[in-house]
């Protein structure tokens, strides 16, 4: 639960399963804080109940996550814009996450940590990384020599004490709270009932298809339609932006910097310093082919590119080119072997491929043109500063929170900006992978109800939706009256040209071939008395009845046997959902700032 995701030598992270974490993905040795950014506010990333959050705090979390991802996908991975802007968002999340904990941690006096809870939580917990340490002869953890050591008024254990009075809240927090999780033993039974009843049905499906004659409502039906479901037509809140973008554009000295790296890695290769494959893992940037040595298969003429299916065609077999230039960046090419299979030429080649992109000199360049415009920008404002600097300004389309923005892409920063201020702001310079924005904000739009004559048709065609479902439900019930009056489910169903289909035998939760899983047809099998017959259940595009055929119950001497996977099992979903929904409730209730994203002042 709450210990489940921490290293417990680095900052505490609070195992919370909330929604609105998602995968950890890492900062592949990135500053997500422009020099701007920096220069606005260094030392305050925003503010939890108007208590200040530190940079610091969200900069350790920023490089705890980074750290993770390091260790799970190795030296090698580069994150995209997306993963950069995510695991931005995360970590800010999981540092409000502490911050919270912590403050119900002192709320319920629970951080107090006396010395005898601490030796005896050291004793029964040795530290991950003192397993390494304390070993027996066969290389298992000496608990008895960790136990000796513990005890050893000459070893100084200040870090372990450390580390363990920031965990004992922790655990004293997670006690409370799963104290407050309570299950029956009949909840219990009734779990393993549940996951053990065997079914079998027969069912017919009635389609739900659409009325031979138009359909016209009336203006008064449609006017009552849309007052019945005006929630469906809600508008999120949006806003609207007028952006500044820089492109980090690689200049004539970084394409030669890169042309150069590739000539000297040729050159390695030649003189046996590095093997061709070993250094396309390395060095190359075609993620599709690094790991397998830049080995790119057999490939006719017209496979790739026209300048690489130049070189790759005039070389011969262990022949390594110079460096040239395609669209993607510089290659250098080994050729392994041609061959002409059914007249026509081809090669196996491998390639190492090395990306033309903007180099440090050239970002710094237009970080200080960024100063320069951010002070013109305070001094006489965004649009004649975009006038006499002749800059191109784009006003973009309205968009809500969390969506791309039409006319720049996914660049969750932007948004998070646009709707954390007010119309007439403008931010410093905001960073994505290629290119660096200031934004104003130019309109607010608050959440609304779409206009009636907005949504007319789709009114039109939900009403014919229903319209259409109530048509088949009501044949349905026609034909299930038939079947229950004539005793016969097969013949009635044959008499209406219905074709009888039957299940394999099924448990609650199993996938129905042609009927998918957790579906309504389950529901109503659960609750259903063997050989009655369900009231119509809707589907997608389609109503059925159905006639439980078999119900065997599961063996209740098997309950004792279950019972301890089957506790644990609940005991992890009803605690994870309780802590969920706790943890929730305080996060709404608090008032979070995010500064991240500062405005010009």
């Amino acid at each position: 639960m709450l210990r489940g995701l921490r290293e417990r030598t680095k900052t505490i992270l609070w195992i919370v399963v909330l929604t609105f974490i998602i995968s950890i993905f890492a900062i592949w040795g990135m500053d997500l804080s422009t020099p701007q950014r920096r220069h606005a506010d260094a030392n305050v990333a925003g503010s939890v109940d108007k208590k200040s959050v530190p940079q610091q705090a969200y900069s350790d979390m920023l490089n705890q996550l980074y750290a993770q991802l390091k260790t799970q996908k190795g030296e090698d991975y580069t994150p995209s814009d997306m993963d950069r802007d995510l695991i931005a968002n995360q970590a800010w999340e999981l540092t409000i996450q502490n911050i919270l904990m912590q403050r119900e941690v002192e709320r319920l006096h629970l951080a107090t940590v006396t010395d005898n809870e601490l030796v005896s939580f050291l004793r029964q917990n040795p530290h991950p990384s003192l397993q390494n340490v304390f070993k027996t002869a066969d290389g298992q953890f000496d608990y008895q020599a960790y136990l000796k050591a513990l005890a050893n008024p000459e070893v100084d254990w200040t870090e372990l004490e450390r580390w363990g009075r920031s965990v004992i809240p922790e655990m004293k927090l997670q006690t409370f709270l799963l104290a407050q999780v309570h299950m029956s033993e009949n909840e219990l039974f009734n779990r393993f009932r549940s996951q053990n009843v065997e079914m079998k049905a027969r069912y017919v499906e009635i389609p739900i298809t659409e009325q031979t004659a138009p359909y016209n409502p009336t203006d008064a039906e449609l006017r009552a339609y849309y007052e019945k479901k005006k929630a469906d037509f809600t508008n999120p809140a949006m806003r609207r932006i007028r952006v500044m973008e820089f492109k980090k554009m690689p200049t004539a000295a970084d394409e030669e910097d890169v042309r150069l790296h590739l000539e000297d890695i040729r050159n390695d290769i030649e003189n046996g310093t590095i093997d061709f494959a070993a250094a396309a893992k390395e060095y190359s940037d075609d993620n599709s082919t690094s790991d397998k040595g830049g080995d790119l298969g057999f490939f006719k003429k017209g496979d790739m590119a026209p300048e690489f299916d130049k070189i790759a065609f005039s070389m011969k077999p262990g022949d390594i080119s110079e460096p040239f230039r395609t669209q993607f960046g510089y290659h250098i090419l080994k050729v392994e072997e041609r061959k002409t299979e059914k007249g026509v030429e081809q090669v196996h080649a491998k390639h190492i491929l090395m990306k033309i992109e903007a180099g440090s000199d050239t970002v710094d360049s237009l970080q200080t043109m960024l100063r320069e415009v951010a002070t013109e920008i305070h001094d006489k404002g965004f649009e004649k500063t975009a006038a006499d600097r002749k800059l191109k300004t784009i006003d973009t389309e309205p968009f809500s929170q969390g969506m791309f923005i039409k006319e720049i892409g996914f660049v969750p920063r932007i948004v998070s900006f646009a709707f954390s201020y007010k119309t007439g702001t403008v931010s410093y310079g905001i960073e994505s992978g290629t290119s660096i924005y200031i934004v104003k904000i130019i309109q607010e739009i608050p959440e609304g109800v779409k206009p009636f004559e907005a949504v007319r048709q789709q009114l039109v065609d939900d009403l014919a939706l229903e319209r259409n479902n109530e048509a088949a439900r009501a044949a349905a019930e026609s034909i299930r009256k038939e079947m229950i009056a004539g005793g016969d489910f097969d013949a009635v169903a044959r008499a209406k040209g219905l074709t009888v289909k039957e299940t394999p035998t099924f448990k609650e939760g199993d996938q129905i071939p042609g009927i998918g899983g957790n579906t309504a047809f389950h529901a109503a099998c659960k609750y259903l008395a063997v050989n009655a017959i369900s009231p119509p259940v809707m589907l997608q595009n389609r109503c059925c009845l159905i006639k439980l055929v078999k119900r065997t119950e599961p063996d209740e001497s098997k309950y004792a046997e279950a019972r301890q996977s089957l506790a644990e099992e609940m005991r992890n979903e009803l605690s994870n959902r309780f802590i969920a929904n706790w943890y929730q409730g305080i996060r709404e209730a608090a008032k979070v700032e995010d500064f991240r994203e500062k405005p010009l002042q």
